[in-house]
């Protein structure tokens, strides 16, 4: 498989996905593990956890304004916890939510006839 962009980083990650490129490989487990989690999320609860993290960032100095974060925590906990650990954007977080399907830890073949296991496989939809 050609044009295969391999990503060990949230900041390499952010940068595949701005760039919107088609195959994405991503060598870190934990990364991995936090993009599964919000890609088997249902779009309600994924809108939820998104609204609740950005309650929780804008609110935390202002104990009126956690009552919101924490029932959105208490429903979308281990989700937000994946989108606080990615750290991206919004913008970016809806794109790998609706832009690319994922494969579990695979082997991908690179241009070249080389192959490398990869953690996780996302491919642009």
């Amino acid at each position: 498989m050609s044009n295969v962009t391999v990503v060990y980083t949230k900041s390499e990650l952010e940068r595949a996905i701005e760039r919107q490129d088609k195959t994405i490989a991503v060598k870190s487990a934990s990364l991995a593990d936090d993009v599964k989690t919000l890609k088997s999320a249902s779009s309600g609860a994924f809108a939820l956890a998104v609204g609740s993290a950005g309650v929780f960032a804008t609110n935390f100095w202002n104990p009126l304004g956690w009552g919101s974060g924490i029932i959105g925590t208490l429903s979308t906990g281990s989700l937000i916890t994946a989108i606080v650990a990615i750290g991206l954007s919004t913008t970016l977080l809806f794109a790998i939510y609706n832009d690319y399907s994922i494969k579990g830890r695979t082997s991908i073949r690179l241009a070249g006839g080389n192959s490398i296991d990869a953690d996780l496989v996302m491919e642009r939809d």
